[in-house]
């Protein structure tokens, strides 16, 4: 019954918003809401980003910025519930290698249950012992805890480290990236959908020179800049919705736009990213950003899952939104050379793609 309302009766922010009391969003995020709702990157939300920047919204309200490592995040890339299709035979197999006794797997991470604890811990145990046998071990030491774990983030300690599930999965994911382009020379970045902003921390710990653009929607855009604003105090971040975009960038070291403003981004960017967030949007969408991301790149990398029904994506007639990569749901020009594929580390059931523009 519930669902079915849902599609007579959709959940909209714009609606949302014009009702939910204020007083205690941030001055910030209240701007960048206004100014997004209407622009017209607002029509690019799927039915599933409009409940979920609710939810996001509602949670922000009632629990504030501080806390969104334990809540928010598992809207993201925190996984409170891990089942036996994301874990591949190669990250289970470093179980062996655990030494239990200095492991507390039974640490009760703030708002999860005690299961979805144990769950998490024993992630995060596997995933670091798998990036013991990595050449990006030695980058762990560049994550700062301040933005990693200071948002009330779940962690566990092994070997003098505290440790996230964030932390892991995003030099995991940076090296898929490298092995698929290298990146030293890789010196402007854009990123879509960035979420929490683990990808930029992580990206930019490593290479602290390089500049970063951020293209997002509210309130992924204001987390993923109060983040990156405590991890990176001296760089020079804001806003572009209302200035000119080659002025801010020249000046910036982290600029932050709106998805319609790639119509706007006029220079050659080295390297677009889009972790974990295609698979979310309606095929329009995904359509929009490869019709502009043509445009602006040579180099591309992005992951999803294999195969994945868009939650919410349901309409009257119960048809829903699929989308299998294999089956041709990713409408990937013709001038795009698919050069790279590897499943990932965890989830195993998302790919990691690299392309080679010719424009």
């Amino acid at each position: 019954m519930r669902v079915f309302f849902q599609k007579l009766f959709p959940k909209r922010l714009h609606k949302y918003w014009k009702k939910v009391e204020r007083k205690n969003f941030d001055k910030e995020l209240i701007l960048i809401t206004d100014k997004f709702i209407c622009s017209k990157s607002y029509k690019f939300l799927s039915n599933y980003w409009h409940i979920l920047c609710i939810d996001n919204y509602e949670k922000l309200r009632e629990y504030g910025f501080k806390t969104y490592g334990s809540n928010i995040a598992t809207n993201y890339f925190t996984f409170k519930n891990v089942y036996d299709d994301m874990i591949s035979d190669s990250l289970s197999g470093n179980a062996s290698d655990f030494n239990s006794s200095k492991i507390n797997f039974s640490k009760k991470q703030n708002n999860f249950s005690s299961n979805q604890s144990s769950s998490y811990n024993y992630l995060c145990a596997m995933l670091y012992y798998a990036l013991k046998k990595s050449n990006y071990f030695k980058y762990l030491k560049n994550l700062d805890d301040k933005s990693f774990l200071g948002f009330d983030d779940p962690y566990i300690e092994i070997d003098d480290y505290n440790i996230s599930s964030d932390k892991l999965i995003s030099l995991f994911d940076i090296e898929k990236i490298e092995n698929a382009f290298g990146t030293k020379d890789k010196r402007t970045i854009l990123e879509i959908g960035a979420g929490s902003g683990r990808i930029a921390d992580a990206y930019l710990s490593i290479y602290p020179d390089n500049k970063y653009i951020i293209c997002d929607v509210p309130p992924a855009i204001f987390i993923s800049y109060k983040r990156l604003k405590v991890r990176f105090p001296h760089k020079k971040i804001s806003f572009c919705f209302d200035s000119n975009f080659e002025q801010e960038f020249e000046k910036n070291d982290i600029t932050f736009i709106f998805p319609h403003q790639l119509s706007f981004v006029n220079k050659k960017i080295d390297l677009v990213l889009a972790i974990d967030c295609f698979h979310e949007m309606d095929k329009k969408t995904i359509k929009f950003f490869f019709e502009k991301i043509n445009n602006i790149t040579n180099n591309l990398y992005f992951s999803i899952w294999e195969k994945t029904k868009v939650s919410y994506s349901k309409n009257l007639l119960g048809k829903a939104n699929i989308l299998d990569y294999k089956n041709g749901d990713y409408p990937i020009p013709n001038n795009w050379k698919n050069f790279f594929k590897e499943n990932l580390v965890f989830p195993k059931n998302q790919i990691g793609l690299g392309f080679k523009i010719d424009n």
